[in-house]
């Protein structure tokens, strides 16, 4: 099937679903059903790939469907990207479960079809992109047809084996050669099939797999105990078992379909959990959709029971800006709406009536507030207009946009009442009767200045140096740090909305934390090469954690703060040694617990050899100047005994804070921390 056909039988299957009224955030798309999600992550973008659910007396699907975030409560509809019409000898109505995954330059899509030379198969499209176009490359199915062969799940080790894993009601699985189309051996059945597991408890496994890796321990998710499904996992040391039940994650409730099908991921420094139900108006058994809910692991790695939720996940990973262009299909909730793709407009909204809205979460007007509002629409029949409503459905109106004779597309703008802060934003669509205009996309403006992000006083921390937490990036929330709270509980050092807090000894820190937090910092990395990172944290209470990631890829694992006893004793901890390259770089501090305070983090080349740490008791005596990582002078010191005790003091009488200085003199430059 070409695009184009694809195109319009996604605006068909749009226009036979039913509105929904829900006050919910889950299921995150509401304008059609999208079953056996499929999560996977690229760059700094969340993908979820899911089948198409058309309703009926059976599983009746013909394409597959893609949406994708970065906040993990707005989520931007990418339509329809594969369909059997793209598959050699694919039935129509058999579109079943599919994930995908990266690898060198091209996406890898696993999908199941039912096959015209009768059973199920799996097939492979690979594409460019994302959202493809994927390509059938090899004619032909990976897998089957075998009536077994459903619901693939695919995975790449840490030593760069990849593996593919399907079937109900055996659990198959395959290692797959560097060029993801083929194997790399026979096709195997693992433990799990024959129904046991070995602690002694039944496995129950019935279809749906999903692997995924988290420190040495391999996780297998998959539905479980028949009809009606529930969701267990079982674990391994190995990627082919011997595989370990440990329990249901998710059991049968009220709004489900007789089946689950889950996918699980971590996306900046959180854990999520995807599933489907039938929560959505009109779902059934056939008709499924996807709903995800924030979770975190046990300390022994285990995953807990997870309960369905109307709501979702509560607090955004960061906030939506209002003041660049935003699709209109990005949308937290919508009712009546539906996105289109085609029309020369790659994805947008249409299927417009009165009374339809859009929900936008957690969008950030900042201080200086919005002051005018562009919309890019399409009138059709006589058109109507788009009223903008703040916090909630029938909330103040800021402003009105008149969509009435555009001649096609136009960009429309109009003045609107000043917002600051962040708001829940609805777009609530009214006129007469009938579908009245189509959205492509919008912006706020403001004639206030928004700072772009970039370092504290305009001074990169220099590694090797001393990156200390309060120096966070200029550019403000959603942009340079996310926070929980609008004020800075702490109320000193800086005034935006991150919380810092007086050391008692001297000096400042990041406190009142939460889970999902985070903090960037620009740095210049002065030379190539492996450094040793240390942190100094303090913790009244178990739990708290930080990870580190450089230009939006993940740098390390957890860090883990240990319990001090109180949140005025400080610990230095060692962090990881970690290669990076020289140049400019924006790094982020994400919280994965709360209830840590973060003082600093230092980057040290064991092989520098241009500054020297004091560790012995003796220095050379002589006179010194004192500057710290930035280069900012401090005043001047002699030193007569050859003590480290008398230059700390001496550097401690001149200096207002703790932090990393350099005593520097014409032959020499030594190195003090002050705690």
């Amino acid at each position: 099937m070409n695009k184009n056909i694809l195109s319009m039988l996604f605006v068909l299957l749009c226009m036979g679903m039913p509105y929904t009224n829900s006050k919910a955030d889950n299921p995150i798309c509401q304008g059609y059903y999208t079953p056996d999600p499929a999560p996977m992550i690229y760059n700094d973008t969340l993908f979820v790939y899911s089948g198409n659910d058309e309703g009926g007396s059976f599983f009746t699907m013909n394409n597959w469907h893609l949406m994708s975030t970065t906040d993990m409560v707005n989520w931007t509809d990418r339509g329809i990207i594969f369909g059997h019409g793209d598959i050699n000898n694919a039935k129509p109505a058999g579109d079943w479960a599919s994930q995908c995954i990266y690898r060198d330059g091209k996406f890898y899509y696993y999908v199941t079809i039912e096959s015209s030379l009768g059973g199920r198969a799996v097939v492979v499209g690979v594409g460019d992109k994302p959202d493809g176009p994927f390509k059938d490359v090899l004619g032909k199915a990976l897998a089957g047809p075998n009536w077994d062969y459903i619901d693939p799940t695919v995975f790449i080790d840490d030593d760069d084996q990849a593996y593919l894993y399907w079937g109900n009601p055996k659990l198959y699985y395959a290692k797959l050669n560097k060029d993801m189309i083929s194997f790399d051996g026979p096709i195997q059945v693992t433990d799990m099939s024959r129904g046991f597991a070995p602690n002694g408890e039944s496995s129950k496994y019935t279809e749906g797999p999903w692997i995924h890796k988290r420190g040495k321990k391999y996780y297998m998710i998959y539905a479980s105990h028949g009809i009606p499904e529930s969701i267990s996992y079982s674990w391994s040391d190995s990627p082919t078992g011997p595989w370990e039940w440990k329990g249901v994650i998710m059991g049968q409730s009220s709004g489900f379909a007789f089946t689950n099908h889950s996918g699980i991921v971590d996306y900046m420094g959180r854990s999520f959990f995807f599933y489907h139900t039938a929560k959505l108006p009109g779902g059934g058994g056939y008709t499924r959709s996807t709903q995800i809910e924030e979770f975190t692991y046990g300390a022994d790695g285990s995953i807990p029971s997870i309960a369905p939720t109307d709501l979702g996940v509560k607090n955004p990973i960061h906030y939506l800006d209002p003041y660049v262009r935003q699709e209109s299909e990005t949308m937290a909730f919508s009712n009546g709406i539906r996105a289109f793709r085609g029309n020369g407009r790659g994805v947008y909204v249409g299927w417009c009536h009165n009374n339809d809205y859009i929900k936008v979460r957690s969008v950030d007007f900042g201080d200086t507030g919005c002051e005018t509002f562009t919309l890019a629409a399409e009138a059709l029949n006589g058109g109507g207009s788009v009223e903008i409503h703040v916090d909630k459905k029938d909330g103040a109106v800021i402003g009105k946009v008149d969509i009435a004779n555009t001649n096609g597309w136009k960009e429309i703008t109009v003045d609107v009442d000043r917002v600051t802060d962040v708001h829940d934003i609805f777009f609530v669509v009214k006129g007469g009767s009938g579908e009245l205009f189509n959205l492509d996309y919008w912006f706020f403006e403001t004639s206030g200045v928004r700072v772009p992000q970039g370092a504290y006083n305009e001074t990169p921390a220099e590694i090797p140096g001393v990156v200390e937490a309060e120096n966070y990036d200029v550019g403000g929330s959603g942009v340079a740090y996310y926070d929980e709270e609008r004020a800075n509980q702490g109320e000193v050092y800086r005034e935006d909305g991150v919380d810092v807090v007086e050391i008692k000894d001297g000096g400042y820190a990041i406190g009142y934390t939460s889970t999902g937090e985070w903090v960037e910092y620009t740095i210049d990395v002065k030379k190539t090469t492996q450094y040793d990172i240390t942190g100094r944290f303090s913790a009244g209470l178990d739990g708290g954690g930080v990870q580190l990631y450089l230009d939006g890829k993940e740098l390390t694992a957890t860090i883990e703060a240990l319990n001090t006893g109180d949140w005025d004793t400080y610990q230095t901890v060692d962090v990881a040694s970690i290669d990076l390259e020289e140049g400019s770089h924006v790094l982020r501090m994400m919280l994965t617990g709360p209830y840590v305070n973060i003082d600093w983090l230092k980057f040290t080349d064991p092989e520098g050899t241009n500054v020297t740490e004091v560790k012995a008791r003796e220095i050379s005596d002589g006179n010194f100047i004192i500057v710290d990582i930035t280069g900012r002078y401090y005043g001047e010191i002699s030193l007569t005994s050859g003590l480290k005790s008398e230059a700390i003091k001496k550097v401690k009488d001149i200096v207002s804070q703790s932090g990393i200085y350099f005593l520097k003199s014409f032959d020499d430059t030594i190195t003090i921390n002050i705690n």
